[in-house]
């Protein structure tokens, strides 16, 4: 009799236990994507862009952007840009982005472009520990833009 007992309140003491970890595991806050684009680093671009040179590094042909619908533009996909957090161990990418400001500083970006609806990557060269993430809209936009030139 003892040992059904001690059966009996084994098993309903593993399923107190798993069911108390179910609820609590239904009651976790899981970060919304708007979240996470607010709590992870954004890349800063608050001066005018002057000239953007998009060089496809394996063929070195080079595109010029230097009017001022396609700064504004690249103006937005840079600042879409949200921080990767983690160790970088990237391929060598697809083009270099040169940006000339306003103030005639040069920043120097590599990307990986993705395909059409698919994330970008963007590093800058002075910090090769880093990469940012262009969402799905900022690649079709980088797309355009060379379809159209």
């Amino acid at each position: 009799m003892r040992k059904k007992m001690a059966l009996y309140l084994s098993m309903v003491f593993t399923s107190v236990v798993l069911f108390g970890c179910q609820f609590e595991e239904s009651t976790v806050n899981k970060p919304s994507t708007q979240q996470y684009l607010e709590e992870n680093e954004k890349v800063e671009t608050d001066v005018e862009f002057s000239v953007v040179t998009l060089t496809m590094i394996k063929e070195g042909t080079s595109i010029v952007f230097d009017d001022y619908n396609a700064l504004e533009q690249f103006k937005s996909i840079i600042s879409s840009a949200v921080k990767e957090n983690g160790i970088v161990n990237i391929a060598n990418p697809d083009y270099s982005v040169d940006i000339i400001n306003e103030n005639e500083d040069k920043q120097v970006l590599h990307l990986w472009l993705g395909g059409a609806f698919e994330e970008s990557t963007l590093m800058n060269t002075n910090d090769t520990h880093t990469i940012y993430i262009l969402p799905s809209e900022s690649t079709n936009k980088i797309l355009d833009l060379i379809e159209q030139v």
